[in-house]
């Protein structure tokens, strides 16, 4: 069988080196590289992942925690951030934590027990869940993804500017009741995209223009926009007249809007004739409906990519810091500035399709 120790003879360099070119942890020249990566492809060696991880402490894999797979969002971001981290020679560890706090501690458990090297992690709820808490406080590394945490490194869009760009969009169509459904109330998402709308509608109605804004809070889920709009109905809010009657539903992500459009085709409310609808997230069902779904599109491939990227880079600091804490461990550590929490905001973009019309009574 090929050893590393044949493919440094076949290239003409140091173990070591073929060992810095599997890793890529360390600068090699191009030349060299390709001259190794030559030697391992004419000698099929394969490298045994276990005993290197063994050696390096590194199990070369990432935990990806995701709060609801069922819905495509997240589905879309795994897939993606899997390719990201394969592509980097990382596998990834998928787990469904359901929304549910204790299923994510042991999931949080299982994943720092099998030695991942950092965590990829898509907060559910407004409060971070203990077990992640105690793995940041003993050094792992971890990005969050689309909910901010304080002092976390993470990859977010800019939400606030996606509800703007709604608000803005629904107030130039003459718009001026809407019903909200957000999910859960607080949740940094959610926040952002009602105060962005909030803004939108000022800027895109005249400065005396009056916004009536109902709002319903609940989960990110095709239920909850489901049981949203039903609920309203029998509060009496679509048959109110004037400015009562909501003309817009106003979704915090396109499976809320997937629900409440079901829902209101069984209150015979057509959309977008008696309401509009939009949504946010950009999935890619939101193309194939009808009608067709306006929505905010989130660039998801990049939005994975970035905190892949990002993990890894945090992956390299930790390792490198824990080395100078093993070169220097008889000596008194030197004050250090205090570490700099990188955020990566990236944009959104606005698609306007079917679902939105000028209000009844501005035709």
């Amino acid at each position: 069988m090929t050893t590393i120790k044949d493919v440094a003879r076949a290239a003409g360099v140091s173990v070591s080196t073929v060992s810095h070119v599997l890793s890529g942890r360390r600068p090699i020249s191009e030349p060299t590289r390709l001259r190794v990566l030559e030697a391992i492809e004419r000698l099929g060696y394969r490298p045994n992942r276990l005993a290197q991880g063994l050696v390096s402490k590194s199990s070369r894999s990432l935990g990806l925690l995701v709060p609801d797979l069922a819905n495509p969002f997240f589905g879309s971001m795994a897939e993606a951030m899997e390719i990201a981290a394969h592509d980097r020679g990382y596998s990834v560890i998928l787990c469904n934590t359901n929304l549910d706090p204790k299923r994510e501690a042991d999931y949080l458990s299982m994943l720092l027990s099998r030695q991942v090297d950092g965590l990829l992690y898509f907060p559910g709820t407004r409060v971070p869940n203990r077990a992640l808490l105690e793995a940041v406080a003993a050094g792992v590394p971890v990005v969050v993804v689309d909910e901010r945490i304080d002092n976390l490194p993470g990859v977010f869009v800019d939400n606030f500017d996606g509800g703007r760009q709604l608000g803005r969009l629904l107030a130039q169509l003459g718009h001026r009741s809407l019903l909200f459904i957000g999910g859960p109330e607080g949740l940094p998402t959610v926040t952002d995209r009602l105060n962005g709308l909030r803004a939108g509608l000022a800027e895109g109605g005249s400065a005396s223009a009056t916004v009536n804004l109902l709002l319903r809070f609940g989960e990110y889920r095709a239920s909850h926009g489901y049981e949203t709009i039903h609920a309203c109905a029998r509060e009496g809010v679509f048959a109110a007249v004037g400015d009562e009657r909501p003309t817009a539903v106003v979704a915090a992500n396109d499976m809320i809007a997937l629900g409440a459009l079901r829902a209101l085709r069984e209150l015979q409310l057509q959309v977008p004739r008696d309401c509009s609808l939009t949504g946010f997230d950009g999935v890619e069902f939101t193309a194939m409906i009808t009608p067709s779904l306006t929505t905010v599109q989130q660039p998801s491939t990049r939005v994975a990519t970035a905190a892949v990227e990002l993990l890894l880079q945090r992956i390299e600091a930790h390792e490198h810091h824990r080395d100078r804490e093993r070169a220097n461990h008889e000596h008194q550590p030197s004050a250090e500035a205090t570490p700099v929490i990188p955020h990566v905001v990236l944009p959104v973009t606005l698609v306007v399709r079917e679902s939105v019309a000028p209000p009844p009574q501005r035709r």
